[in-house]
């Protein structure tokens, strides 16, 4: 019997944003098939599996990623995030570890000074956008023949799916993002604000440091910011349209669950992904990024009945299913 391939995955926290929760259904996709450790810098983790160095910041965890490295010796080191990837390169290049260096780029980091050298550094690049693997390309060309797409995993779910209530005049929008500068969220409330229709509501569901700031420029009662994260499982239902009004986006799990769920969905074109799926699933509209006057006219067409819907949901769960990132793993890593 072949000895199974060991797979070491590290990322910042367990609990963080969806490139660690992408890390871990990626290690819960492949764990059948590899043996695995998981580690994070910081945070615990409800996740047995899931051990945690306990670090402030993940660079904290230099020394004890480098022990448990020695202990463990993988074969693959798979990392996400710009401190992970950055660490999981050095630590090769500086220590001499004969581990094949997997690092997944979930973001648009060009400008970061650590781009560069872990691009160049590592063995496995993967891309969750092919519009930002193109990017990279353009700028990474004699590093281009290690890029693949690794598409994000979708779970199915047995769910009641989104159903208009045609005797209802109530429509009610949905925004599951941080409270950040770069997710756009004045943007969308400026919109909303100049919004007259009575009958649109929007609840915007995440934590974040840009409340106190959010909530001084609300003006119409119709907008509440709930200030707490929720299991999106059990509202999608509830709503008739999802809004992401990104300044900087990298492949959205909350907008491809809102297709999951066949929500109309009305997101901002900045890099990367958000045209990306739209394009593919044909279930919504895209507004001009950082233009609240051109999100408003988006969002007034809604309601007036000017988009068709179509039903997206087959297209994301084949699209961006466990079975896929298996295949593709797989054949790079064998």
């Amino acid at each position: 019997m072949q000895k199974k391939k060991k797979v070491f995955f590290f990322t910042s926290s367990p609990s963080g944003g969806g490139a660690e929760k992408q890390l871990i259904k990626i290690h819960d996709s492949i764990k059948e098939s590899y043996d695995c450790s998981f580690f994070v810098a910081k945070d615990s983790s409800k996740i047995s599996y899931i051990k945690s160095f306990n670090k402030k910041r993940t660079s904290f965890s230099f020394f004890n990623l480098l022990k448990e490295l020695d202990k463990f010796k993988p074969d693959i080191l798979f990392t996400t995030l710009p401190t992970p990837n950055f660490l999981n390169v050095f630590i090769k290049k500086l220590f001499k570890f004969k581990y094949v260096s997997v690092v997944r780029i979930a973001n648009y980091n060009l400008e970061l000074k650590t781009t560069k050298f872990i691009v160049k550094n590592s063995n496995i690049v993967l891309f969750n956008s092919y519009e930002n693997m193109n990017l990279y390309k353009q700028n990474f060309r004699r590093s281009s023949g290690k890029f693949y797409y690794l598409n994000n995993i979708v779970d199915e779910f047995d769910n009641v799916l989104h159903s208009k209530d045609s005797s209802s005049n109530i429509v009610r929008g949905i925004v599951a993002s941080s409270l950040a500068q770069r997710k756009g969220i004045d943007v969308l409330i400026k919109a909303v604000n100049k919004i007259e229709d009575t009958n649109f509501f929007v609840d915007i569901y995440g934590t974040g440091p840009e409340y106190e700031y959010l909530k001084g420029i609300l003006k119409n009662p119709n907008i509440k910011i709930m200030n707490k994260s929720v299991d999106l499982h059990n509202i999608w239902k509830e709503y008739d349209v999802f809004l992401l009004p990104s300044r900087k986006e990298g492949l959205s799990n909350s907008l491809l669950e809102a297709q999951a769920n066949n929500l109309f969905s009305i997101v901002s074109d900045c890099l990367t992904g958000n045209k990306e799926i739209l394009e593919l699933t044909n279930n919504g509209i895209v507004f001009e990024s950082e233009n609240y006057l051109d999100l408003k006219l988006k969002i007034e067409n809604f309601l007036n009945l000017q988009y068709s819907k179509t039903n997206s949901r087959k297209t994301v769960i084949s699209n961006f299913s466990k079975i896929k990132v298996q295949n593709t793993l797989n054949n790079l890593f064998n």
